[in-house]
């Protein structure tokens, strides 16, 4: 079983490139993050016309998650009320026996501006939220663009990150206490030091290899045990004959059974 993470930074520009990823890669599950639209604008014939089980959380403009399977979806929750005061960011359900939290955490901006505190704040909820929702000694899977490079090796220039919003000590602590939850990076040990999964438009990042890699899925004991590779597709970070990609890669992990 194929599940893959991306941020697909707006649905509403990005459908057609999303259907041709679907159609080559064929996932069979997906979190997609940065829907950018309201729920009754969101394309979901794009999923349900290749056999896709659909749930969203959406909101106009901003934000925005869905979850799309192959395989039914239950018992769906949607949302971080104490703490995400009203932005689009949490999605979860159970599909094919495994529990999918689909997220997409606040980036922080600049460590002095509000965004850094509410990015804090949503942590702190999350890791509050999650024992409640999810079982880590069962199958479990917390993935998407949780805005946090944990590793030194995770950024390009580790000097120039030091103390910024994604490479900030306070979020490391944080993404400790999830792996202290009872999850495992489960892309870190299959893909090389210095594999990133989001490279800036600005400054020909992506050509220069000044990316990042935040886009997770961490995953419990018994989903770790089954994972068969892991991967970051950066080919769909780039240009696909006119249409523009986005910022973020694909992340995938391959599970067996």
């Amino acid at each position: 079983m194929q599940v893959v993470t991306w941020n697909v930074n707006s649905l509403k520009a990005r459908a057609d490139y999303v259907g041709h990823y679907l159609d080559h890669a064929m996932p069979d599950v997906i979190g997609i993050q940065e829907l950018k639209l309201d729920t009754g604008h969101v394309p979901v014939e794009l999923f349900e016309s290749r056999g896709y089980h659909v749930a969203m959380h959406a909101q106009k403009q901003w934000n925005g998650v869905l979850l799309a399977s192959k395989h039914p979806l239950t018992d769906i929750v949607r949302g971080l009320p104490a703490a995400d005061e009203g932005q689009a960011r949490l999605i979860g359900a159970t599909t094919a026996g495994v529990r999918v939290v689909n997220l997409y955490c606040p980036q922080g901006q600049k460590v002095d501006s509000p965004k850094f505190p509410y990015k804090l704040r949503f942590y702190d909820a999350l890791l509050e939220w999650l024992p409640a929702h999810a079982n880590p000694d069962e199958p479990l899977i917390v993935m998407g663009d949780l805005n946090i490079a944990p590793n030194p090796e995770d950024v390009w220039d580790p000097a120039r990150f030091a103390d910024t919003p994604s490479f900030h000590p306070e979020e490391h602590a944080r993404f400790a206490r999830l792996l202290d939850f009872g999850l495992v990076d489960a892309v870190m040990p299959h893909v090389p030091a210095g594999t990133f999964s989001f490279w800036d438009y600005r400054g020909g990042a992506f050509h220069r290899g000044h990316g990042m890699r935040i886009d997770h899925h961490l995953v419990s004991a018994s989903v770790a045990s089954r994972v068969e590779r892991a991967w970051v597709d950066r080919a769909w970070r780039k240009k696909f004959q006119d249409l523009k990609p986005s910022d973020h890669a694909p992340v995938g992990i391959e599970l067996r059974g």
